[in-house]
């Protein structure tokens, strides 16, 4: 069997996140690229980044003012005072509630037309929200308030698969009051053998790595949003730049020595949003080699890899 592994490199762009339609038709064309030399027989597998869905919270069908704001918290504020008295009651997290609430329906549409029409498995990348659920008596509703950085996979027959949360969180994280998430969904059985998703930092933590090598994943996905400049020093230690550590300590690395991880896949969001900036090389892994990678940490891509299993 061929496998096709994608990692797509998505560039911020406010025009994509506008309309429900711009959105179907942007995720359509990231993935049409990523695939666009692909053998007809090969099966796919195509990742976008950690907090690829967040801007459809602030940016979808939003008043001018919420595109003018300076930060997150501005903008999150000026949707409050359009949400209604019930949302402004619950603060910011009103905003995620009732933002969510709307936004879900589309943001599952668009991948799971995407992955149906190119016959992938896709993994959605992520966002900030309640988790949300579903059913005929109560249409699309919130499982409490708490808000998670969780993402989701979708089949190539359109059917969302798994919703794997983060477990290891940022401080910046923390201040948007996003909270950890729990184990379940982060190692998927699927046709192409079990696929492992650590968002992010959770890739850098070894018992999570140790887990889902144990749980039989053969590919471990890290959907990620690195709000630091790749060029510059690394924080916990200034002699080593950004980009170093997350090429050496990071999923080739990782993989060195497992029982079943034998490829890992990093999308990475690059661009503005609001307040934050993000920088990353998207790349494909195997233990100690990257083996394919977007050249440019903010430029928009992707890094293609043909596995034969």
């Amino acid at each position: 069997m061929r496998i096709y592994l994608a990692a797509v490199q998505a560039r911020l762009d406010p025009t994509v996140y506008r309309t429900p339609e711009a959105f179907r038709l942007g995720v359509d064309q990231a993935i049409a690229e990523a695939l666009s030399s692909v053998p007809p027989d090969a099966q796919r597998i195509v990742a976008f980044p950690e907090l690829f869905g967040l801007p459809l919270l602030f940016w979808m069908n939003a008043p001018d003012p919420v595109f003018d704001a300076k930060t997150t918290i501005q903008a999150a504020l000026r949707w409050l005072s359009v949400l209604g008295p019930r949302a402004i009651a619950l603060g910011p997290l009103g905003f995620y509630r009732r933002r969510a609430l709307e936004v879900w329906p589309h943001y599952r549409e668009a991948f799971v037309q995407a992955a149906r029409k190119h016959r992938a498995y896709v993994f959605a990348g992520t966002w900030l929200a309640p988790t949300v659920d579903q059913e005929p008596g109560r249409g699309v509703y919130p499982l409490g308030l708490t808000v998670r950085n969780w993402g989701f996979w979708v089949n190539p027959h359109g059917s969302v698969l798994a919703r794997p949360e983060k477990l290891r969180l940022m401080p910046e994280e923390r201040k948007a009051l996003v909270r950890p998430g729990s184990w379940g969904g982060q190692a998927i059985r699927t046709e192409l053998g079990t696929l492992a998703t650590l968002i992010c930092l959770d890739a850098f933590h070894e018992a999570l790595v140790e887990r889902v090598d144990a749980a039989g994943a053969w590919l471990v996905v890290q959907p990620s949003a690195n709000p630091a400049r790749w060029e510059a020093p690394w924080r916990p230690d200034p002699r080593r730049t950004e980009g170093e550590v997350w090429l050496t300590e990071g999923l080739p690395q990782k993989l060195k020595g497992r029982e079943h991880l034998r490829y890992g896949l990093n999308p990475m969001l690059v661009g503005d949003f609001y307040e934050m900036h993000f920088e990353g090389i998207s790349n494909v892994a195997a233990p100690g080699a990257v083996l394919a990678r977007v050249e440019e940490p903010t430029t928009p891509g992707s890094a293609g890899f043909l596995v034969e299993l």
